[in-house]
């Protein structure tokens, strides 16, 4: 008898254990997710940078898009040897918001010299740098994935901007 009463007292306390309330099957839960907001916001983010960039060559006709996702002018052709991947060189340089500000400038920083395709500092650079050669000048629109990204570079270069750069190449001597 012992034993009954155990199981009996055993069961109807396993009994009042209250489980979690449930949402009705016609009641979805519709609270976005912080996963869901950064995307709505990245998305947003690249659009108007996108419709910046459109608004920039819609008046600035004489760029001539890659394939690679940026676009160039060409200034002068240069008369030197093509750039190869892992050549040294040197440039000058000017990096400017397409609204004309001017952010970085070889005049106050000096030349940069790099590695081409060593990544020391731009991708777009490196990936811009072998199609042209020594001695030319351009100037080129790079989105922020080619440029400062998310990160931008302070205090000028804000997150997701595209960047104008103006590069002439040096020949070394």
């Amino acid at each position: 008898m012992k034993h009954v009463a155990l199981i009996l007292v055993l069961l109807a306390c396993l009994a009042c254990v209250r489980k979690s309330a449930q949402l009705p099957s016609n009641k979805a839960d519709n609270t976005p997710t912080t996963q869901q907001e950064m995307l709505d916001y990245n998305k947003a983010c690249l659009q108007a940078e996108t419709n910046e960039i459109q608004a920039y060559l819609d008046s600035n006709t004489n760029y001539v898009a890659s394939t690679e996702g940026w676009w160039l002018h060409v200034v002068k052709k240069g008369d030197g040897a093509a750039i190869q991947p892992m050549q040294m060189v040197t440039l000058n340089y000017q990096v400017e918001r397409l609204d004309g500000t001017i952010c970085l400038s070889s005049a106050t920083d000096g030349s940069k010299t790099i590695v081409v395709g060593k990544r020391q500092w731009l991708q777009g650079i490196d990936l811009l740098l072998p199609t042209l050669t020594v001695g030319s000048e351009v100037v080129a629109i790079f989105p922020s994935r080619m440029a400062y990204g998310l990160r931008g570079k302070s205090p000028c270069i804000g997150s997701y901007c595209p960047i104008l750069c103006r590069i002439q190449i040096i020949p070394n001597p």
